[in-house]
């Protein structure tokens, strides 16, 4: 016969392997989370349905402890009337910022070659009232600026870009005389995608380029300005 303490004592040991369970749940879950969020200008990211509040990563909270997205904005040293590419704007994290470094009389271009990104962009522009921020649909070789830029802006997408000499030749294009291009991408080991430092120079020489400045406060990633060369 089972008595009512040997009821209960069943029901405790049940109770202890389900938390057991559950918490062996939780851990295996996280060690499936992905890393930082990249920007997605070389492919799409699908992470999670649109129900699920797809892409809310990108503006993770935890990103602000390491990104100091306000010191590269001031190291960018962008003026007021200044047009800026930000190329794979992703959700906008940068975006706006640069939005209000430049202000009413400037001009940001968010490029990204997903849609529904750029639709979020569009959307939070109408929220903020952010006349000056215009999304444009790039494609994978080409970013299609609309017209010439003081400066293309780009984090955590070099990466993903294919024949990248070969679009910043062509990107060349689009800068206007003494434009630069800021390159901010993850360091060897910080990040399963990332781009060696010496790769970045490398690359950008090759394309007609030379290294104007070099940044040391991001704990992640690479940050480097380059200006068009003489070649």
């Amino acid at each position: 016969m089972i008595t009512t303490r040997n009821r209960s004592l069943t029901y405790l040991r049940w109770c202890r392997i389900g938390a057991l369970l559950l918490l062996g749940a939780w851990t295996l879950a996280g060690c499936f989370q992905e890393g930082p969020p990249t920007h997605s200008i070389g492919h799409k990211h699908k992470h999670v349905g649109a129900k699920e509040g797809k892409h809310l990563r990108y503006q993770d909270p935890d990103r602000y402890t390491w990104q100091f997205p306000g010191r590269v904005v001031e190291a960018l040293k962008l003026k007021p009337d200044m047009k800026v590419a930000d190329l794979g704007s992703g959700t906008g994290y940068f975006t706006f910022r640069l939005g209000e470094a430049v202000g009413d009389a400037g001009k940001i271009y968010a490029l990204d070659i997903d849609g529904e990104m750029n639709a979020i962009v569009n959307k939070e522009a109408v929220k903020k009232q952010a006349e000056n921020v215009q999304t444009v649909l790039a494609v994978e070789h080409d970013p299609l600026i609309p017209e010439k830029v003081d400066l293309i802006f780009s984090v955590n997408a070099y990466h993903h870009l294919k024949d990248r000499t070969a679009y910043f030749k062509n990107a060349a294009r689009y800068l206007k005389p003494g434009g630069r291009v800021a390159i901010i991408d993850f360091r060897e080991g910080a990040y399963k995608h990332f781009t060696k430092r010496q790769t970045l120079v490398d690359e950008f020489q090759a394309a007609g380029y030379i290294l104007d400045k070099q940044w040391g406060f991001l704990p992640r990633q690479n940050f480097l300005i380059f200006s068009r060369g003489t070649n």
